[in-house]
C-alpha cells in the first residue's frame, strides 16, 4: 500500500521540487520589464516577481496564487516551472503577472508551517490590492488565476473585491474532505493496495475529519484524529496526522468552493486535466454545473475539461503523479492559449488573431 509513500502526495506539489533543470518552455530570454519586489503581508514581506508587458501601456494584470506545499514564486514542481512559464505566456499576450514565494518560503516571512488556507487568501488578498496601485497597472482590470489549492485560496480571497476575473487551474469543486478522500483511494489503487486497504484508509480518513469538523480548535480536534487513525499501519498513520492534525486541515475543510464562487461576481474559468488524480475532473467540474447554469452572461462561469491532461495540465493518459518529472512539457499550449483568451476578453475586450473565435478550448470540452 505504501511502495512509493502514496500519501506524500496529497495536496501538495512540493513533494517533487527536485533540482530544476532547463525544460522546452522555460522562456530563454525575457524581453520585457520584470523585477523583485517586496509587499507588505499581514505575517510579514511578501516576496516576488512583477512582470509587465512591454508596451508600457496601463496593463491588465494577474495575480497567480500557487498550490499547497511551501511554494516559491515559480511553483517549483518535479523540475518544472509552471508560474513561470505562464507568466512568460501572459507578458507576451499583453497582461501583466505578480507570483510569490508562500509565506515562510524563499525570500518572503511568516511562518509556512502554521498557516491556514484563511492565511494564504490574506496574503493573495494583500498581494492582489497591492498590484493594483502599481504604475503600469490597470486597476480595473486585475483578475486572480489558482492552481490546485490556490483554486481555494483565489475565490476566498476575491470574495469582497473588485475582481476582473478568476480563473481556476485544477481547484476545488467540492470540499477538500472530499478532495483528499477521493485522491487518497485512487493514490492507494495506483500503488496496488487491495480494496479492503483502500476501504480501511478511507474510513479512517472519515473518522478524522469528522474529528476535525465537530473540534472547535485544531489542538481539541487532535485526539480525535489520532484516534481514527489507530487502526492503520504506524507508518501510514503517522505520515497522514502529520498533515491532518494541524491548523491548514481544521480550517480547509471549512471552505466550500462553490459558495465562495457564488460571491464572485466576475467571469470564471475552471479548468481541468481529464486524468488528473489529485483533484478529480469528473467529480469537481460536475459540482460546478448548477453554478455555471445559473451565473448572468455578463459574469458566466465557464468550465473546461481538457482530456489527456494530468494535474500539471501536462499530456498523460495515466495521470501518474510520479510522471511529472518524466514528461518534457511544463504546461500544454492549447491550455494557456485558452486561457489568454478568456482573460483578454475578461480584461482587454474581445481577442483578435488567428485564436479568435469561440471560445471551446483547444482539446477541451465543456462538462
Amino acid at each position: 500500500m505504501n511502495k512509493r509513500q502514496f500519501l506524500s502526495l496529497l495536496l501538495s506539489l512540493s513533494f517533487a521540487g527536485c533540482a530544476s533543470r532547463p525544460r522546452p518552455q522555460d522562456p530563454p530570454d525575457r524581453p520585457y520589464p520584470h523585477r523583485g519586489v517586496q509587499i507588505p503581508g499581514p505575517a510579514g514581506v511578501l516576496a516576488g516577481e512583477l512582470v509587465l508587458p512591454s508596451d508600457g501601456a496601463p496593463a491588465p494584470a494577474v495575480l497567480l496564487i500557487a498550490g499547497s506545499g511551501p511554494q516559491d514564486r515559480d511553483e517549483t514542481v518535479a523540475g518544472h516551472r509552471p508560474f513561470l512559464v505562464l507568466s512568460d505566456a501572459l507578458a507576451r499576450a499583453g497582461i501583466a503577472s505578480l507570483r510569490m514565494d508562500k509565506r515562510g518560503v524563499g525570500q518572503s516571512g511568516g511562518d509556512f508551517a502554521t498557516a491556514t488556507i484563511t492565511d494564504f487568501a490574506r496574503d493573495a488578498g494583500a498581494a492582489f490590492d497591492w498590484l493594483r496601485g502599481q504604475p503600469g497597472i490597470d486597476p480595473a482590470r486585475v483578475a486572480m488565476l489558482g492552481h490546485s489549492e490556490g483554486g481555494l485560496t483565489a475565490p476566498l480571497a476575491a470574495v469582497g473585491r473588485d475582481v476582473a476575473a478568476l480563473v481556476l487551474m485544477a481547484g476545488p469543486g467540492v470540499p477538500m474532505e472530499r478532495i483528499i478522500r477521493r485522491q487518497s483511494a485512487a493514490l492507494a489503487a495506483l500503488n496496488g493496495a487491495s480494496p479492503a486497504e483502500i476501504g480501511a484508509l478511507d474510513q479512517a480518513l472519515a473518522g478524522a475529519f469528522d474529528a476535525l469538523h465537530r473540534a472547535a480548535s485544531p489542538a481539541l480536534a487532535r485526539p480525535g484524529v489520532l484516534e481514527a487513525l489507530r487502526p492503520l499501519p504506524r507508518p501510514l498513520r503517522h505520515h497522514i496526522q502529520s498533515l491532518l492534525a494541524t491548523p491548514w486541515s481544521h480550517d480547509a475543510i471549512r471552505h466550500d468552493p462553490v459558495t465562495l464562487l457564488a460571491a464572485v461576481p466576475a467571469p470564471i474559468l475552471a479548468l481541468f486535466g481529464g486524468t488528473d488524480m489529485q483533484v478529480d475532473a469528473t467529480e469537481n467540474a460536475r459540482a460546478l454545473r448548477p453554478l455555471a447554469r445559473a451565473r448572468p452572461d455578463h459574469a458566466p462561469l465557464e468550465v473546461v475539461v481538457f482530456e489527456g491532461l494530468n494535474h500539471l495540465f501536462q499530456r498523460s493518459d495515466s495521470g501518474d503523479p510520479d510522471d511529472y518529472a518524466r514528461i518534457a512539457t511544463t504546461i500544454e499550449p492549447e491550455v494557456l492559449a485558452r486561457l489568454i483568451r478568456f482573460l483578454q476578453r475578461a480584461t482587454t475586450g474581445p481577442a483578435t488573431g488567428p485564436d479568435a473565435g469561440p471560445d471551446t478550448g483547444r482539446g477541451g470540452r465543456r462538462p
